[in-house]
């Protein structure tokens, strides 16, 4: 199971954590299921890996001392043009702050294009460009290997999987499927979105791989769980798990 995290304790949507939440399931996880690197788990095929999306300033400070607390250890897909973005002022991480993540030995970051393009539609030249430049900047500012990708809103044109699977070791495409020995293409995992209002007892179902069907519910109430209640599911609300 690779559960997809967003923001934690900021931000208002769906997909953005409360802290006291955040740590409530750290500490059921810590005491109930085996929580692995995403190498390791993908090579055991077994156990439960938290990634995370995009790269804001909180996963510095409010993630990282909760994965140190428990000793969890978690992926980073990181936009890496947010990176000491001026514009996002507070909101930006610093590359400074990233190396000491990655010095904790609990964080692996990957790559999540650098402008958390849109790939959907993109030539091959076009993705080609936003993985590179992503993974380049990982590996030159930080020292170590972007191996990782996540696909910005779970979308993918054929080009940019065929770059995916040059550039990359693994690529997470799909949200709300688990990932299975049977059918496991390390370059089309499966993540599965934790939200605001699961709850406990939904998250623990999240991590033990039963709540695949969660998206059919979505599509059957024509509407997506980011989006106002009752408004129609667009090509952005059902993508927007990925983000």
């Amino acid at each position: 199971m690779i559960l997809c995290y967003h923001r934690v304790g900021a931000g208002g949507r769906e997909i953005d954590l409360p802290l006291a939440i955040f740590h409530r399931q750290l500490r059921w996880l810590a005491e109930s299921e085996p929580v692995l690197s995403l190498h390791a788990g993908v090579g055991e095929g077994g156990g439960v890996v938290l990634t995370f999306d995009d790269g804001y300033r909180d996963f510095y400070e409010r993630v990282l001392p909760a994965l140190v607390e428990h000793r969890i250890p978690a992926t980073l897909y990181l936009a890496t043009g947010l990176v000491g973005n001026g514009s996002l002022g507070r909101d930006a991480l610093t590359w400074d702050q990233l190396r000491e993540a990655v010095q904790t030995g609990l964080v692996t970051v990957g790559s999540h294009t650098h402008s958390h393009a849109d790939l959907s539609r993109a030539t091959e030249r076009e993705a080609e460009q936003e993985m590179r430049r992503s993974k380049e900047l990982v590996e030159d500012r930080l020292g170590v290997p972007c191996h990782h990708f996540a696909y910005p809103w779970s979308v993918a044109s054929p080009a940019a999987q065929r770059v995916a699977r040059r550039l990359f070791r693994t690529a997470a495409l799909h949200a709300w499927r688990t990932n299975t020995p049977e059918r496991l293409d390390l370059h089309q995992l499966g993540r599965i979105p934790v939200l605001r209002g699961d709850g406990l007892l939904f998250f623990k179902a999240k991590a033990k791989g039963m709540l695949n069907g969660e998206a059919q519910a979505y599509r059957l109430l024509r509407r997506g769980p980011w989006g106002p209640p009752g408004a129609r599911a667009s090509v952005a609300n059902r993508a927007e798990v990925g983000r």
